[in-house]
């Protein structure tokens, strides 16, 4: 008889990378959820003896699945995979009754190793525990997602921004809440218009950094409202008065760390190298238009849209990612081998 699972994740890429994790010869009958209220939901249909649980979704966020859980007395083994990999993250899903922690990408190995090592497969099935072959589970009732590169792109920047979250968390001694992340392909028009956009009601502390790696090239933008860089600066461990361009430098740093646990993350899990430029920094203020910057660019660039907030006020930090339309053949090259396609 088959196993009734869940694998929760907003992202169709997470879900088809843990359905491909599964041990050989699980007998499983899958049901994908893309939200936690859908999680839940399948859980109180009978369709979750084991529910694989993503933390950063819309409408009810892991975290709230496991409360529910909790709080419901529901009946099924939650196990977390998340590109949060931040030390609170980890307790709170634990206290909250989580089986276990896997960071993402989740490999198959040590998906199989938690399996075991808690009993479940013993409970639920006789599943092969070897890793030695590369057949995949035997998998009742699933309807095969299909990816495109944007999918693709939201997944590998979800996990560099938990990658980026981690490194922060530790260094401001305090939690990092992170968005999901937004993929989107802009003519030049377009990219100016969300740059205006942007800072249209804002006063913007803004970092500019260029990055470049073999075929690859691009830049990322850092952005903090200018009433809210101080309190950056005492995260950065400076309370008190601090003048003006101390503040800038601290913010300056902030940003860096941001932009270069990213592309680490970015690129480790593609195997390859981006190397950061020098950072720019840029204000702006009304009548001083973001998008003057970036006149003349051509068609067809790809922007990644995402967003932090830092620490117990919770400061607002945007994010944006620009690869130029020549990088695209070879990104869309790197995932497909990387991870598995070709």
């Amino acid at each position: 008889m088959s196993i009734p699972i869940i694998i929760c994740d907003d992202s169709s890429v997470a879900r088809k990378l843990v359905a491909r994790a599964l041990p050989t010869g699980w007998d499983v009958e899958i049901t994908y959820a893309t939200n936690g209220r859908e999680g839940i939901n399948a859980i109180a249909a009978g369709k979750g003896d084991v529910i694989f649980l993503d933390l950063t979704m819309p409408e009810m966020d892991g975290f709230d699945v496991l409360e529910y859980i909790r709080a419901q007395d529901l009946q099924t083994v939650p196990i977390v995979i998340s590109g949060d990999i931040q030390p609170e993250s980890y307790k709170r899903v634990m206290k909250l009754g989580a089986l276990a922690f896997i960071k993402k990408p989740v490999e198959p190995e040590e998906l199989c190793k938690i399996l075991d090592e808690y009993g479940v497969l013993d409970i639920l099935t006789g599943a092969d525990k070897s890793t030695k072959n590369s057949k995949p589970a035997a998998v009742t009732a699933v309807q095969e997602e299909t990816l495109d590169f944007s999918d693709w792109c939201q997944e590998i920047s979800n996990i560099a921004m938990g990658r980026a979250a981690d490194l922060i968390s530790k260094m401001i001694d305090g939690t990092v809440q992170l968005s999901i992340p937004k993929v989107t392909t802009l003519k030049a028009s377009d990219l100016n218009m969300m740059l205006e956009s942007i800072g249209s009601d804002r006063d913007i502390f803004a970092v500019n950094q260029g990055f470049i790696g073999k075929n690859i090239a691009g830049e990322t933008m850092i952005m903090f409202e200018q009433r809210d860089i101080a309190k950056v600066a005492q995260l950065m461990g400076h309370p008190g008065e601090t003048d003006a361009e101390t503040i800038h430098e601290l913010t300056i740093d902030m940003a860096n760390i941001l932009v270069g646990a990213f592309l680490k993350g970015f690129s480790d899990q593609l195997d390859i190298s981006l190397s950061q430029g020098y950072p720019e920094i840029y204000l702006h203020q009304e009548g001083n238009n973001m998008q003057e910057r970036r006149t003349g660019r051509v068609s067809g660039i790809l922007a990644i849209e995402q967003s932090y907030k830092l620490g117990p006020e919770l400061i607002h930090c945007d994010q944006l990612i620009l690869f130029t339309p020549a990088s695209q053949q070879e990104l869309k090259l790197q995932i497909d081998y990387s991870m598995g396609i070709i």
